[in-house]
């Protein structure tokens, strides 16, 4: 075995013990950098900075699911928070016998929750005489036996664990578990009587997204080459699940080797799929339906804005007709009291809709080429470009309108990254993804002084059009303007971000990935999961009941990423 890259002293800093014992309890589970990356869905090089102390996971998520990866029981994640809190100083564990109370708090919290979980063990740190930082396996039971973690003295004065514990009894899969741990707004409870739903999911809503709701039914599932076969054992209850007009999701789930995978088919996607296979019922799914980051994305974004559109599908038709007069006008900003019933999501789409119609009226009449301006900078906002009606169609109509390659500009600061969920970055790149697929070269600042500027296209030094409707103070606000300042400032921004763009390549491959680059996102982990999502599209999956949404963009999206290079 070669020699280990670096040499990290867990004594130095909290985000050198925390690499040391990534990579320890790594090691110690038989596990390569390349499996960790794997499980926890980042790239080999971004395992190597968590383990070398170069550049810890920022995001409790992330932390977690490696704390699952290698079996840590909680102790990377309160490692971690040291980090965040500015902790300082080494934490010895010099006893052999391991008591708690030779441990910090943390530490003792960490076994007392993973002698009270399902785990059968924990690996915890033990300091040897020589100085020398070992590994000591502690099964479960035998915490259990001796006392550690579990008595009133080893807890007294620690915090109660954040959330309720489901017992293996309530979660025999470990679903709810899993989604919990893997994305922290989600929200799952246990119907009681259940009336034929296992789990009720809350998806959290965002700065203007409302939330939504599925209901679940999680069965056991075995992987058949690129699909998975879920077993009913019960069709009668299964039938009734699928047959009830509300949105909902029936979940295979997988346990390879004690871990599980879960894949989720959509309830109306499922009904007439089942067929009897001896004694049992049965639905097959394809494996690219798995749940990660990608397909929750995908289920978050369409579930909040199919059903805030379809729940005012009246009023919003009715008020869209009311409002067919500012079309008349060349320059109009409405704010949302001229549609006070709608919610958020109606609003955003009335927004969008009309600037949309507003720019390719506009388009034909500028005396030049023009560049783009967009506001997007999260999942939430650009999502839209993947899921609204109009919106893919608005860039193929724009597109043609242009006869050729167009500009697009963003600017999403670094702070921006940091705290959008991994899920809502990969739609940002889905949706930028979308618009380089038909020719708009895609750039970007992380300048925060471009943030307040508006949605714009300019024909440099000569002409613009203003379409707002991303954080505006109504619902849009359009314009069509000659004025030498407000052209020249459109002008300056435009040309400074083509000329320092973040992502600036010759080629889309090469923005994207360095894109993906930017937002953190593993390259050839979207390529692969893009082409399996591609393969089958996306309505199986998720369908949408709203006709003002759509999954053709989502569709694309993934179908262009599938056909670039994985390769570096």
């Amino acid at each position: 075995m070669g020699q280990r890259p670096n040499v990290l002293t867990p004594d130095q800093s909290p985000q050198h013990r925390l690499g040391y014992m990534i990579r320890e309890l790594r090691e110690a589970r038989g596990m390569s950098m390349r499996d960790l990356a794997a499980k926890t869905f980042v790239s080999h090089s971004k395992v190597q900075r968590w383990e070398n102390g170069d550049r810890p996971p920022k995001e409790r998520s992330e932390v977690e699911l490696i704390d699952q990866a290698v079996g840590a029981g909680g102790f990377l994640i309160e490692l971690w928070q040291e980090i965040d809190r500015g902790v300082t100083g080494a934490r010895h564990v010099s006893d052999p016998a391991l008591h708690v109370s030779d441990t910090s708090p943390d530490l003792a919290t960490a076994l007392s929750r993973a002698a009270a979980s399902d785990s059968e063990g924990i690996f915890v740190p033990r300091r040897l005489d020589d100085g020398t930082v070992v590994l000591v396996a502690l099964d479960r039971r035998a915490l259990l036996r001796a006392g550690v973690g579990i008595g009133a003295a080893a807890v007294a004065g620690l915090p109660a664990p954040a959330a309720a514990v489901v017992s293996p009894a309530e979660d025999p899969f470990g679903f709810a578990r899993t989604a919990s741990e893997s994305w922290s707004g989600l929200r799952l409870s246990r119907p009681v009587p259940d009336f034929g739903v296992d789990w009720q999911a809350l998806l959290p809503g965002g700065r203007s997204m409302l939330g939504s709701q599925l209901s679940l039914q999680v069965h056991p599932a075995r992987r058949e080459g690129s699909r998975v076969v879920v077993s009913i054992p019960d069709q009668r209850r299964a039938e009734e699940f699928l047959s009830r007009p509300h949105r909902s999701l029936l979940v295979g789930a997988v346990n390879t080797e004690g871990i599980s995978k879960f894949f989720a088919l959509d309830g109306r996607a499922a009904r007439g799929k089942l067929a009897r296979n001896g004694g049992v019922y049965e639905v097959a799914a394809p494996a690219a339906y798995e749940l990660d980051d990608l397909t929750y994305g995908i289920l978050w974004a369409v579930s909040n804005y199919d059903d805030a559109l379809q729940a005012d599908d009246q009023a919003l038709s009715e008020t869209r007709s009311d409002l067919k007069a500012y079309e008349r006008l060349s320059s109009s900003a409405v704010s949302r009291e001229a549609a006070p019933g709608l919610n958020g999501v109606a609003h955003m789409w009335l927004g969008s809709d009309f600037c949309a119609r507003h720019i390719l009226k506009a388009l034909p009449e500028l005396p030049e080429l023009p560049a783009f301006w967009t506001r997007e900078q999260r999942g939430e906002e650009a999502s839209a470009w993947l899921i609204f009606d109009h919106k893919f169609p608005y860039l193929r109509e724009t597109t043609k309108a242009l006869g050729g390659a167009s500009t697009r500009a963003f600017c999403i600061p670094e702070e921006v990254v940091r705290s959008s969920p991994r899920y809502e970055r990969i739609l940002l790149f889905l949706a930028v993804a979308l618009m380089e697929s038909l020719g708009i070269h895609a750039q970007f600042t992380s300048d925060p002084a471009y943030e307040s500027v508006e949605g714009f296209v300019v024909a440099p030094d000569r002409e613009a059009v203003i379409a707002n409707w991303v954080r505006g103070e109504g619902m849009w606000h359009v314009d069509v303007t000659a004025r030498s300042s407000v052209v020249r400032d459109f002008t300056i921004a435009a040309r400074d971000v083509d000329a320092d763009s973040l992502t600036a390549a010759p080629t889309a491959a090469g923005r994207l990935r360095a894109l993906a680059q930017y937002l953190d996102l593993p390259w050839a982990w979207l390529i692969q999961r893009c082409g399996q999502l591609a393969r089958y599209g996306s309505s199986g999956l998720i369908q949408s009941r709203s006709r003002l949404v759509s999954a053709a963009g989502i569709d694309a999206a993934c179908a262009y990423v599938a056909s670039l290079p994985a390769d570096h």
